[in-house]
């Protein structure tokens, strides 16, 4: 047998040694930069060294420093989910990668699609259950990457003394590990059996901030080929980033606080204890307003959605999209129909009347679901507004909105959340109750959606188009709210529809209102 047989592959740094599971070669815990820990916090990350022998590759490695979610802090019915959510450990030594390849020899050049997690970037990782690449690799021939990268404060921490000490740029140590992970990748996949000409780096909630500015980063041209961004569009999005002046300024207060006096000494302190700190001080700021990424003049040289208007971007294919009913906004169990209405009125004080009629409950449960849809549907003019971009440049986007729901009455009642796409995608079958961790009993049209989702997935991956086979037509974003609706009868969405998403983006273009998780006043009912 030949070494690739028996899962050994040579990578620039040395061997690795794998394991065989079915079809696939399975490759955990790959060192993509050296451990950012010491002299090499708060700095871009540095090649990993070299090893002499054969590497294992059997673990996961560790995720990034977060907060560690234990047991007790959820009900007992819900222990589960701590579980599937917890790797063995949490360590700043996180710049790690997984690999999930059903190729049968180094010379296949299969497409590859490398996974950049969710969790607000302040949590998450490439090592979560839900995000195993197995059933996405098996089933449609793609080589699966997933990452780790540096969370929250060590990932974003900025401070005028390293903007000095870095020729005149900090924070957003993130996003130059997803270029670093990108970049070994490239390197490094044909050995595994992939295509370095055809890799996808896609990403989910926090995730998709990250693979946006990947898209507009002059740092990564010529690294990739094609983003997906799931539930995260920069126009009128989640987050924008602030200006670095901003975060320096919170790194002075945060070294103030804290009494330590300059870098040199902020990297000899333990990084636990750093973290602690950081929650501390982060928690009179209010949700949102620590450390998090910035126009550093470097990786993000401008406002990303001013590069985009500008034509500065780079040429990646790109599929985008969400979920209908991503923010759980009210209480469908204490929420009324007259509440509702009065939120409409509200809001919505210009168009009441086809509010309703577009938005229509007849119930509290209904209503509840309601208020999720109008948040969403304003967050997909996101997507929307990207397209319209692409589509004037003659690059390729294909924009995607969700609404399958699980096949049970809390689905429907529910509707399809953020992270809904996820358990298809990765064909995680039984999960995806109410998100993609908790268990739901699939049944036939659950298969079926998954076989749809991961071969429009998996053929854009191959050839930046997700069309083909029998699966029905998604059409090129060319024309106005050229959605492709993913449910049960998936199809591009009908004009009858469209009224509505006219009269969001007019407003959108008034006033840009602040939709991210944090700020959802001007899009949800007062609580």
């Amino acid at each position: 047998m030949s070494d690739f047989e028996n899962a050994k592959v040579r990578v620039n740094e040395g061997w690795l040694q794998g394991y065989t599971q079915g079809k696939l070669k399975i490759f955990k815990g790959i060192p993509y930069a050296a451990p950012p820990v010491g002299q090499l916090r708060f700095r871009h990350p540095k090649a990993a060294g070299k090893w002499r022998g054969v590497r294992k590759a059997t673990q996961y490695a560790a995720a990034a420093i977060q907060h560690v979610m234990d047991p007790s802090e959820l009900p007992d019915d819900e222990n589960g989910l701590a579980q599937m959510l917890m790797p063995s450990q949490y360590e700043e030594d996180c710049l790690y990668l997984n690999v999930w390849t059903p190729a049968k020899s180094p010379d296949e050049k299969l497409p590859v699609f490398i996974w950049v997690h969710g969790g607000g970037m302040i949590a998450g990782s490439g090592c979560e259950v839900v995000c195993d690449g197995e059933g996405f690799a098996k089933r449609k021939d793609v080589v699966v990457v997933t990452i780790n990268y540096r969370l929250g404060f060590f990932g974003f921490f900025a401070h005028p003394e390293l903007t000095a000490e870095a020729g005149g740029t900090s924070g957003n140590y993130a996003f130059y590990d997803m270029r670093a992970a990108c970049q070994w990748v490239k390197d490094n996949i044909a050995a595994f059996g992939g295509d370095p000409e055809r890799i996808t780096v896609a990403g989910q909630s926090g995730g998709a901030i990250g693979t946006s500015v990947l898209h507009v980063s002059p740092l990564m041209k010529g690294i990739v080929q094609r983003v997906s961004v799931e539930s995260g569009p920069i126009y009128w999005g989640f987050m924008k980033p602030r200006e670095r002046a901003a975060i320096e300024k919170l790194g002075v207060e945060f070294m103030e606080q804290i009494g330590c006096k300059s870098i040199a000494e902020l990297r000899e302190r333990d990084a636990w204890e750093l973290f602690d700190a950081y929650e501390k001080f982060k928690e009179p700021l209010g949700m949102g307003n620590g450390f998090g990424f910035c126009v550093d003049g470097q990786f993000i040289p401008r406002q990303c959605t001013d590069m985009l208007d500008d034509g500065e971007y780079n040429d990646f294919d790109v599929l985008i999209g969400s979920c209908a009913q991503e923010f759980p906004c009210v209480d469908p169990e204490t929420y009324t129909v007259e509440q509702y209405h009065a939120y409409l009125e509200e809001v919505f004080p210009d168009n009441v009347e086809n509010m309703k009629k577009w938005y229509p409950a007849e119930n509290g449960v209904q209503a509840a679901k309601m208020t999720s849809t109008i948040a969403s549907d304003a967050l997909i003019l996101g997507a929307v507004k990207l397209g319209q971009v692409l589509a004037r440049d003659g690059r390729n986007a294909y924009v995607w909105l969700m609404s399958k729901e699980n096949e049970t009455q809390r689905g429907r009642d529910a509707g399809s959340p953020h992270c809904a796409e996820m358990p298809y995608v990765f064909g995680r079958v039984d999960k995806g109750e109410r998100n993609p961790f908790f268990d739901y009993h699939w049944v036939g049209a659950d298969y079926d959606f998954m076989e749809l989702i991961q071969g429009y997935w998996a053929d854009f991956c191959a050839n930046g188009d997700p069309n083909g086979g029998d699966r029905p037509l998604w059409k090129k974003y060319a024309e106005d709210f050229d959605i492709c609706e993913l449910c049960n009868n998936t199809h591009m969405l009908e004009s009858e529809r469209f009224d509505k998403y006219r009269y969001f983006y007019s407003r959108l273009q008034e006033e840009e209102f602040p939709i991210s998780p944090y700020r959802l006043s001007r899009f949800v009912p007062k609580k």
